[in-house]
């Protein structure tokens, strides 16, 4: 298994363009589950007890790391995993914090760890996991995805105050 530096220099460009957290951006609700309530957002995010149709009792973080372990059991069947496993583990990315509208610690460091789980995936998978690829996604538009229903992410969109 080879490590995608290529792809990681390109995702790196993509991140210092990332603005998160803008309103009424238009996202493909066939893709996605759109929500505009903070509060919801918030609760998906970091609640344990939050019911997911096909995997009830996990969290979103549970989510997450779920499909990080299909990363690392990738990493992990080839002959140089302690190599791959440290780079993977120390990849340098662009500071994200200054993107943001918002002022939740917690929330800017979950986007922050996701980010880094995204860019762990395509130096394993390029762009090849459709989860995080998805999720990606949904930070590149600028929406901030904080859960799962019924097959897909769920990203907050925050609505115009007008």
């Amino acid at each position: 298994m080879d490590i995608n530096y290529e792809l990681l220099e390109e995702t790196k460009k993509e991140i210092n363009e990332m603005f998160f957290w803008k309103e009424n951006i238009e996202i493909n609700k066939e893709e996605y589950e759109v929500i505009n309530d903070y509060d919801q957002a918030y609760e998906n995010a970091f609640e344990v007890f939050y019911d997911y149709e096909d995997l009830d009792g996990l969290s979103w973080v549970d989510i997450l790391e779920e499909n990080m372990a299909k990363i690392w059991e990738i990493v992990f069947q080839s002959d140089n995993y302690a190599e791959l496993s440290n780079i993977i583990n120390n990849v340098d990315i662009p500071k994200i914090g200054e993107n943001y509208s918002i002022d939740d610690s917690d929330v800017i460091d979950e986007i922050e760890y996701e980010i880094r789980l995204c860019v762990k995936s395509r130096l394993v998978c390029g762009k090849q996991n459709p989860f995080f690829e998805s999720l990606f996604k949904a930070y590149k538009l600028g929406g901030w995805p904080c859960g799962w229903n019924d097959g897909k992410i769920v990203v907050y969109v925050p609505q115009n105050a007008d």
